[in-house]
């Protein structure tokens, strides 16, 4: 009889445990900045976006959740001649894999910490045929903190900035973003 009640226990927690699972897409803007290496160069904040899905997967006692997913993220950055005011427009791509450590003290609200593998799939440079995008640096781990949000059971935002201090690819480094993402649950 014990052993009958310890196994229906185990499985109710276990029911318990899925339901506070959750999947679901996620996509938005971010304003994506650099520093750009050269002699009379400045670097121009652009606007990139992000689309992917989430995972979260509570950890024991349920108030602490590993989160992660698959992102696809375009992290442009424009460098600007102070002199002559050229400007060459930079496009780098990449599939970001989080790995965040996500506290949700309510089913709707949650704060996150943690980093992403960022690995580039896709780099490009206009604006000067001279141009040329060299030396990428892969993976990147950039360091990340967030805010999510749900305002209805499916629906929510996910706050955040990013850091990755290093060299990007030759010439530029130190990438750092804000980004505003809409979500969708799946639960």
């Amino acid at each position: 009889m014990i052993k009958k009640l310890f196994i229906a226990m185990a499985l109710l927690g276990g029911l318990q445990a899925q339901a506070a699972q959750d999947a679901g897409l996620e996509l938005g803007v971010r304003q994506q900045a650099a520093d750009v290496g050269g002699l009379n160069i400045s670097a121009n904040s652009q606007t990139g976006w992000q689309v992917g899905g989430f995972y979260h997967l509570p950890l024991e006692g349920g108030v602490a959740h590993w989160r992660t997913g698959l992102l696809y993220t375009r992290r442009p950055v424009q460098s600007e001649n102070d002199i002559t005011g050229e400007t060459i427009d930079f496009t780098f791509d990449y599939l970001d894999i989080p790995f965040d450590l996500l506290f949700k003290p309510k089913e709707n609200v949650g704060v996150y910490l943690g980093f992403h593998v960022a690995i580039s799939v896709a780099s490009d440079c206009s604006g000067n045929s001279n141009c040329k995008v060299s030396d990428v640096n892969t993976p990147l781990f950039p360091f990340v903190f967030g805010v999510m949000y749900k305002f209805t059971p499916k629906f929510g935002f996910n706050f955040y900035v990013d850091g990755a201090n290093t060299s990007v690819a030759r010439g530029i480094g130190n990438f750092r973003a804000a980004g505003l993402n809409l979500t969708y649950s799946f639960e």
